[in-house]
């Protein structure tokens, strides 16, 4: 939670026994069969831009998989298309609990119909398989990867991240510059605290994880707010206006946290 945004009276890192967020997202590795061309083009394309979610294979084929298997793939989740060509699903599924696969995959099956019914259905001839209904968005599909392979606390964390890039872009943030990570990992630290947290207890927190000066944080987002400022997006203005400012202020890392912190709270908690 965000305080009073004001400088003084800050409680010390050490004193606070806060824990450290980490500057990046675990990855989770994941394999997919799918017999369509162009839907293992667009994923391996997603995966270029989505790093959380590190494609460990493509395949067309269930014959191709067990080959990679019994070579040393080891994903975390196995995404597999439940109409492939060359063999069938069950008979493929039989042959991975063969292997004895330690650790186990997660397996995610993807089954082409929209009825809830047949989804159940899907399921219980499958057993301990999770299920995806197509069609799906490459969003969705690897929301639900990760959710599967890094467990409930990750995903949250990886959620936050998303949405608050996904604002970041809105607001033509460059990626390159130190602010938007600094900005980012504020937000996650004072969105996972169970108590209110000044603007200058998070800089202490994130200047420590980046082995930096608190003012070196506090003058990295002064940077990000004003070049967002003179991209003067519509999302910038109305934060602005949010805020309680003029749409064409520049809004001080107060202001931009506070209003941020907003955002996220109502879209992912």
């Amino acid at each position: 939670m965000l305080g009073t945004l004001e400088r003084h009276g800050t409680r010390s890192v050490a004193d606070g026994g806060q824990t450290p967020m980490g500057k990046t997202t675990p990855s989770v590795v994941a394999a997919f069969v799918s017999t369509a061309r162009m839907e293992r083009d667009c994923i391996r394309l997603y995966a270029q831009t989505h790093p959380e979610v590190r494609a460990a294979a493509i395949l067309p084929g269930g014959k191709e998989l067990l080959q990679q298997l019994r070579g040393g793939l080891c994903p975390q989740v196995l995404v597999l298309d439940v109409l492939l060509n060359d063999m069938g699903i069950l008979s493929l599924l039989e042959e991975i609990r063969a292997l004895h696969l330690n650790p186990r995959p997660v397996l995610l099956l993807s089954v082409p119909v929209p009825e809830r019914t047949a989804a159940r259905r899907a399921m219980q001839a499958f057993g301990d398989c999770e299920v995806i209904l197509k069609p799906y968005s490459l969003k969705e599909l690897f929301d639900q990867i990760y959710l599967l392979g890094a467990g409930a606390e990750q995903y949250h964390l990886y959620r936050i991240r998303g949405c608050c890039r996904r604002y970041l872009q809105k607001m033509h943030a460059d990626p390159a510059m130190s602010g938007c990570d600094y900005l980012e990992q504020m937000l996650l630290y004072a969105l996972a605290s169970d108590r209110p947290m000044t603007v200058a207890a998070l800089y202490q927190l994130v200047a420590r994880d980046n082995n930096t000066q608190e003012g070196s944080v506090a003058a990295a987002v002064v940077r990000l707010s004003q070049k967002m400022h003179r991209q003067n997006t519509g999302f910038y203005r109305q934060l602005c206006v949010r805020c309680g400012l003029p749409e064409d202020a520049v809004l001080p890392n107060g202001k931009l946290l506070k209003g941020m912190w907003e955002l996220l709270r109502q879209e992912v908690l």
